[in-house]
């Protein structure tokens, strides 16, 4: 009777195999952890011919890449150490800096770090934002000058609240006729936004309405004439304070000098 072929014998040929035909390991010892490695030698040694069983010879190997496997799966972990602990250090870095980046529902955010905590093995960033201004990306009929900005939104039983936003656009370096409102709170339902003259004076008119409450940002492309002729009515209580934000480190796209 012959004995049963080596399991893991075969397993190593067949990604070797994989490997020479198509550049990429499939299925074989490479992909295996060391506990499946190790179940599978139990089966062989379980499975064999007694009259015909493996020989020092292929034991040693197979010991061999068991070593291999082992060695390979520390190396994974030290590496995977190394890497969370230079992305703590990176966040930690942060803390008190002015940082630009996207959230997990895709809006542009700019902050300042307060805190950092991990979640499954990556650094999170606690931003505590406050609504404000820059230069759109598209091109627009806004004129240069200072604006006021006054974002207003009611809750369910009809009470009005807003957040003011002023915008200088003598600060941009680069300005395109759009003004971009960043960071606005978050609402139960949509927000309507008002806006005064280029010279931050005269009643604020609407230029626009954000439908979903959970949108934090706006574009404003419309020039003082284009402006509808809709006012702020009844009482709106001013929110000026800062919201938080988390964002991942790996999405931080711009950062500002820590301050002292």
């Amino acid at each position: 009777m012959s004995r049963i072929q080596s399991t893991l014998a075969t397993t190593a040929s067949s990604g070797a195999a994989a490997t020479s035909a198509g550049g990429k390991s499939a299925g074989g010892i490479e992909d295996l952890d060391l506990q499946s490695f190790f179940d599978l030698m139990i089966a062989e040694l379980q499975n064999q011919d007694p009259l015909n069983p493996m020989d020092n010879q292929e034991m040693l190997a197979q010991i061999g890449q068991i070593r291999e496997i082992s060695s390979n799966d520390k190396l994974s972990e030290t590496l995977d150490s190394v890497l969370l602990g230079q992305s703590i250090s990176s966040a930690t870095n942060l803390i008190g800096a002015n940082v630009k980046g996207i959230t997990d529902n895709g809006q542009k955010v700019t902050g300042a770090v307060q805190r950092v905590t991990i979640s499954d093995g990556e650094p999170l960033l606690d931003l505590a934002v406050q609504p404000s201004g820059v230069a759109g990306a598209d091109k627009g009929d806004v004129e240069e000058g200072q604006y006021k900005y006054t974002v207003v939104w009611s809750d369910t039983k009809g009470n009005q609240y807003g957040v003011p936003v002023d915008v200088d656009t003598s600060e941009f370096k680069e300005f395109d006729g759009t003004i971009e409102l960043q960071n606005l709170p978050e609402t139960s339902g949509p927000k309507r936004v008002y806006r005064s003259d280029k010279n931050g004076n005269g009643t604020k008119q609407l230029v626009g309405v954000i439908p979903r409450g959970q949108t934090t940002s706006f574009l404003d492309d419309t020039s003082d004439a284009a402006r509808i002729s809709e006012t702020i009515s009844g009482t709106v209580t001013s929110l000026p304070t800062a919201n938080k934000v988390t964002i991942r480190l790996k999405n931080i796209g711009e950062i500002s000098p820590t301050s002292n």
